[in-house]
């Protein structure tokens, strides 16, 4: 892995000194490739600044600031590209190619866990509670990494093309400490099994070293017993390890349920600095972290910078004030929901959800809505970027500065969703009659009426149907297909992405291939 290698070389010219200084409030953090010779790996304000730089690398625009989001739709059917600046038109093509690309970034960031974890014994002025629980918020991270790496670029357990499956990805759980090491490691990809393994064995840790999610502010924004919990439900889902997914969430729902939103405040709820049914976030506290016009989900999503407070939010307005201030630069919007899927929301939007200004100003765009509260988070947008279409508004300069949105990865949410697949699925843990009742535990806090003697097949669909309505443009929409082993429709173009095709899974950089002389195996077709 060349430009893995290239990282841990220079980290080792300077004795693996600590990247940058940050305080854990902000995660403010230098540029990657700053070297602050202060703050070595003996102190609490080295573990501190190493921690607040693995979180940073997930804010970028490989991870969770984008295209970790954005992909999970665009490469499904919930996503359709409005070339208002030309981006993600091949990935919601499902081209070759167009990816994604977090594989170097997120093995760089387990490395410096490795790192950060071997140091701890050494620590001299830290406590030995919290060293126990910087291991369990360490061990969530790597685990975090890890399973984002192996359900992109391998196959998901139970859902594999025996005939081109390569297993699963390289397993790194030593620190690469010295320039020997780091020039003679070359990782080969570990069985799925054994990477999953040691996911488990990081989450074992992690739900019982790791602190408890307290109230105080940018709380969410660390690794808890409660994140780790919920991450656990959702990689034991993916392993289709049912009667843990039932064992973990039954835990997570015990604590933290009661934070599940209802239609009064399920909109003020993504309106807030932390989504209160959030249990981990990725957090963008201060406006110099802002990714920009050209990189944020706010851009991405939606051209508005704030959510409509009039009825006229469903019209296109031939003046777009009081939704977008003349002294503000509107995001792009280049990635919107399909007709599809706003059918699927409850929402009559006739045009395929895109109305051209000139022939409609003044038009009534979204002309009906169902009781379902979630589409409330999709308006139609701006006339400032040319067609109209309804955006997602999941993300809207709730922090108080344009595009610095919070991005919820892990939401209480989704313990319910995770336990009433879980249930439904053939196995000793299986219980309809539960899975029913935590399906109806959404529908209702979402305003929708219980759902009455769902069975098999209806009853997954139900479940199906539900995780692509409550996590629309949140990432999972691909994964799910993908775990399923399902063919990909694509509603705009009326084409299919087969499960058996090579663009399912994205290409290994190929620097990394090369460097390895053999040892780590390409995924096929790239």
């Amino acid at each position: 892995m060349k430009k893995i290698k290239d990282f841990y070389i220079k980290s080792i010219a300077v004795l693996l000194v600590v990247l940058s200084v940050s305080c854990k409030k902000t995660l403010e953090t230098l540029p990657q490739d700053t070297i602050d010779a202060s703050v070595a790996l003996t102190t609490t304000a080295g573990v501190r600044a190493s921690l607040a730089n693995i979180y940073s690398t997930m804010k970028g625009e490989s991870f969770y600031g984008n295209r970790f989001i954005g992909l999970g739709d665009a490469l499904a059917d919930n996503g359709q590209a409005t070339n208002k600046s030309g981006r993600y038109i091949n990935e919601v093509r499902n081209i070759s190619g167009a990816h994604f690309n977090h594989w170097s970034g997120a093995y760089i960031a387990i490395n410096r866990v490795n790192i950060v974890l071997e140091a701890l014994p050494g620590i001299g002025d830290a406590s030995d509670a919290q060293k126990t629980a910087w291991e369990g918020e360490l061990k969530f991270l790597r685990a975090l990494y890890h399973f984002d790496l192996v359900r992109t670029y391998a196959y998901i357990p139970g859902a594999a093309v025996a005939s081109v499956d390569k297993g699963g990805v390289p397993l790194i759980l030593k620190a690469t400490t010295t320039a020997g090491d780091a020039l003679n490691i070359v990782a080969p990809r570990a069985t799925r099994e054994a990477v999953y393994a040691a996911i488990y064995a990081d989450l074992d840790e992690a739900t019982v070293k790791a602190p408890a999610l307290g109230a105080g502010a940018n709380a969410k924004a660390f690794a808890t017993k409660e994140a780790a919990l919920a991450l656990y439900s959702r990689v034991a889902l993916y392993n289709k390890d049912f009667a843990k997914v039932v064992s973990v969430s039954n835990t997570l729902i015990t604590s933290r349920g009661s934070t599940l939103l209802n239609p009064s405040n399920y909109v003020a709820g993504f309106s807030t600095k932390e989504n209160p049914e959030s249990l981990f976030e990725i957090t963008y506290g201060i406006e110099s972290e802002s990714l920009g016009v050209n990189v944020s989900l706010q851009t991405l999503f939606t051209t508005l910078k704030a959510r409509a407070a009039s009825p006229k939010n469903d019209q296109v307005e031939t003046n777009a004030e009081p939704k977008y201030p003349t002294s503000e630069t509107a995001g792009f919007g280049d990635l919107v929901p399909t007709n599809d899927l706003l059918t699927a929301l409850g929402i009559t939007a006739p045009g395929n959800g895109l109305f051209t200004l000139a022939a409609n100003a003044g038009a009534t765009m979204i002309t009906s809505r169902s009781n379902d509260i979630r589409n409330r988070l999709f308006e139609v947008g701006s006339v400032r970027r040319g067609n109209v279409f309804v955006e997602c508004t999941k993300f809207l300069g709730r922090n108080g500065f344009v595009n610095t949105d919070n991005v919820p990865v892990l939401r209480i949410a989704e313990a319910y969703l995770n336990r009433a697949e879980a249930y439904a699925e053939p196995g000793a843990q299986q219980n309809v009659v539960l899975a029913l009742a935590d399906v109806n535990t959404i529908r209702v806090a979402r305003g929708l009426t219980p759902a009455v003697g769902l069975t098999g097949t209806a009853l997954m669909d139900e479940i199906m149907l539900q995780r692509r309505l409550e996590f629309a443009f949140e990432g999972h929409r691909f994964f799910d297909f993908k775990r399923k082993a399902l063919n990909i429709p694509k509603p705009t173009t009326g084409t299919t992405v087969n499960f058996d095709s090579f663009v399912i899974l994205p290409g290994i950089p190929v620097a990394d291939i090369d460097a390895s002389k053999g040892t780590l195996i390409q995924n096929q077709g790239y």
